[in-house]
């Protein structure tokens, strides 16, 4: 017996519009990962404009626009005490590294085919932390990109109060609190997850290139970067940054290899039962496969932007859904 299908013009419709919205999101998705990027900034520096609004100065509490400007002028200091002081020395270092990886794995004593194996895996472990990175790389080589990104980040600053009332007033005035409490637990859970992140990969960084520097093993500082960097990505990532060191440490001396890999250990084993407990708390609640998917789509998407981005609209998205599924 046949059955009839009947597709409404109304279903048709509403297919389309679905179809051309993922169009035009995919054609614009540069300036959508430019606008989500700015949109972290915004989010990550609400606590901080949140603070120095409390400040009591000539009997007036501090303005939101003075807020807002104290905040990324201190942010301006750092980015460009960063990227004078710090910078340039790890990037030559990093090239370094990367340059002479492959003659380091072949000084190793370990059969042809393991080392063809490790000379093939090691520009994909460079490529996954240059993927995430040069996002950021090329926002500071970039001025104007730079410049653009962050007075678009101001602005958006300067009015988020604004937009924000503009989004409530969307939904019906019996949702505007539901709307109202979701938007502040995106702003706080996104916010500390940002913050969070930034001082996790920082510690590991810092600490990776200090142990290092003291084992003596060379490339101390671009093996520190790799191992912030590639903190993003959970159980890979800092796999990933051993392993590479652990290459360079046996290629020098095989005291020196173990040195690297007891250090490596210490540092997570620090990093999972302090570290993680003390910044994260219960921030970010996912599972690796996903955050991996999650960076993977990203990626795919709107590139580097979007590999940045990807973990935070993860969290949105969920946060989303489950006031979804209770609505």
């Amino acid at each position: 017996m046949d059955k009839q299908v009947v597709i409404s013009v109304k279903t048709i419709i509403f297919t389309l519009l679905i179809l051309l919205g993922g169009y035009v999101v995919y054609s614009l998705r540069s300036v959508i990962g430019t606008l989500l990027l700015a949109s972290l900034i915004v989010i990550s520096m609400e606590q901080l404009i949140g603070y120095f609004r409390k400040f009591i100065v000539f009997n007036k509490p501090v303005s939101r626009g003075a807020a807002v400007l104290i905040s990324y002028a201190l942010l301006i200091i750092v980015l460009v005490g960063i990227v004078t002081f710090i910078l340039p020395s790890v990037v030559i270092e990093f090239q370094k590294l990367i340059v002479n990886l492959s003659s380091i794995i072949s000084q190793l004593n370990i059969p042809v085919d393991l080392q063809d194996a490790l000379t093939s895996i090691a520009p994909q472990a460079s490529k996954v932390s240059s993927g995430i990175a040069s996002a950021a790389i090329s926002v500071f080589s970039n001025v104007a990109a730079f410049v653009s990104l962050l007075i678009f980040s101001i602005y958006m600053s300067l009015d988020w109060e604004n937009i924000k009332k503009g989004i409530v007033s969307l939904f019906p005035r019996k949702e505007e609190d539901t709307v109202k409490d979701t938007i502040e637990e995106i702003e706080r859970s996104v916010g500390d997850w940002i913050r969070g992140q930034v001082v996790l990969m920082a510690s590991i960084g810092v600490a990776s290139s200090i142990g290092l520097a003291i084992l003596g093993v060379k490339y101390a500082a671009g093996l520190g970067v790799v191992a912030g960097i590639l903190e993003i990505i959970p159980l890979l990532g800092p796999t990933i940054s051993a392993v590479l060191a652990g290459i360079i440490g046996f290629a020098d001396s095989p005291v020196k290899g173990v040195g690297v890999v007891t250090l490596f250990i210490i540092i997570q084993q620090l990093e999972n039962n302090i570290l993680v407990p003390k910044i994260m708390g219960k921030i970010s609640g996912f599972r690796p496969l996903i955050i991996l998917l999650a960076l993977l789509v990203g990626t795919n998407f709107f590139g580097a932007i979007g590999a940045v981005c990807a973990v935070p609209m993860l969290m949105i998205s969920t946060i989303l859904f489950k006031k979804l599924l209770k609505y």
